[in-house]
């Protein structure tokens, strides 16, 4: 969430990233409360990574809620994610879960991650205007059917239809539309839909080799020919009225700040909870559990990283991950 900090957040996380340290309680905050999904799309890291369809319990969120909402005495994190390796739409519990969130930290930005492909519009509308999603990223890979991503469709069409629908009846209800940099004719297109479809921001995302043993399930353009993808996305979104982001494009202090593309850029103040309940560094790092919070505090789980040393062992934990770096870690892929 660099992107929407303040200067003065921006300037605590490059001297908490020069010094190597953590933030405690942590601004940014994920909570995995699906693995399920029933997509089975290539570019997906849930079968490589070896995750099993599960959705975190109302008991466990309670829980795990409680623990976050005690690291936080009379203060709550700025950001609180639904998202992780699975669709949060499929919980049957996501209303109910989100409504708690909203009554236990009414500022923090509640956010969620989906592809579309399960919706209640009936329940989601309620969720709009009642306030309790400030943000819904969509993950739009291609325009096209029956390929390798998250399959475009009549459905999702006319779910984005809704969605740009609805959008003027929530408050403070940003759409963020999420695609893979395949090709510059795919970007150039999920720029143009996503403006036509009333988006706030679109985010290009890198193809990432990380849980693929090193070989790009799809597409992916060599590190000079993406770099030129991002600008001409970038000045293609300006000229239609959006925001665009790229995670592999910060500033130079960033740069700096990540050792020059050593160290990953949301170590310092995220943490990952999956669905059943372990503190992970990331998404990715799924051996890695830090503890759990459904019987530990969310301050002893983060001894724990600064015990661990999770910093020195990023090179050994986070081997070629991309999702941060300015470089290519993995080759140039397929």
């Amino acid at each position: 969430m660099y992107f929407e900090a303040t200067l003065k957040d921006k300037a605590l996380k490059f001297f908490r990233l020069v010094s190597r340290r953590y933030a405690f309680p942590p601004r940014d905050i994920t909570i995995e409360v699906s693995t399920n999904c029933g997509q089975g799309c290539a570019v997906c890291f849930r079968e490589p990574l070896g995750v099993s369809p599960a959705d975190m319990d109302l008991g466990l969120f309670l829980k795990v809620l409680g623990a976050i909402a005690s690291a936080f005495p009379g203060g709550q994190p700025e950001y609180l994610n639904f998202v992780g390796l699975g669709e949060p739409f499929c919980n049957p519990e996501l209303g109910r879960m989100l409504r708690l969130a909203r009554e236990t930290f009414p500022g923090t930005c509640l956010n969620v991650s989906t592809s579309l492909s399960v919706l209640d519009r009936k329940a989601f509308a309620s969720l709009v205007e009642e306030g309790l999603i400030n943000r819904l990223s969509v993950s739009l890979d291609s325009l096209e059917t029956g390929k390798d991503f998250h399959p475009f469709s009549e459905e999702l069409l006319a779910n984005f239809t809704f969605l740009k629908e609805v959008k003027p009846r929530g408050k403070n209800f940003k759409v963020r539309v999420q695609t893979l940099i395949t090709s510059a004719e795919r970007v150039t297109a999920a720029v143009n839909f996503a403006a036509v479809m009333a988006a706030d921001e679109i985010q290009l995302m890198r193809v990432d080799l990380h849980a693929f043993g090193g070989k790009a399930p799809v597409s992916r353009p060599p590190l000079e020919e993406e770099r030129a993808i991002v600008r001409s996305a970038m000045a293609l979104a300006a000229r239609r009225g959006l925001r665009c982001r790229n995670n592999n494009l910060y500033n130079a202090f960033m740069d700096i700040a990540s050792g020059l593309d050593k160290f990953c850029l949301t170590t310092d103040d995220h943490v990952f909870i999956d669905a059943e309940g372990n503190v992970l560094p990331c998404f990715y790092l799924r051996k890695v559990k830090l503890g759990n919070l459904a019987v530990q505090t969310l301050a002893e789980i983060t001894e724990q990283k600064r015990a661990m040393d999770f910093y020195g062992r990023q090179a050994e934990l986070c081997r070629g991950c991309d999702i941060y770096k300015k470089e290519h870690c993995g080759g140039e892929g397929a």
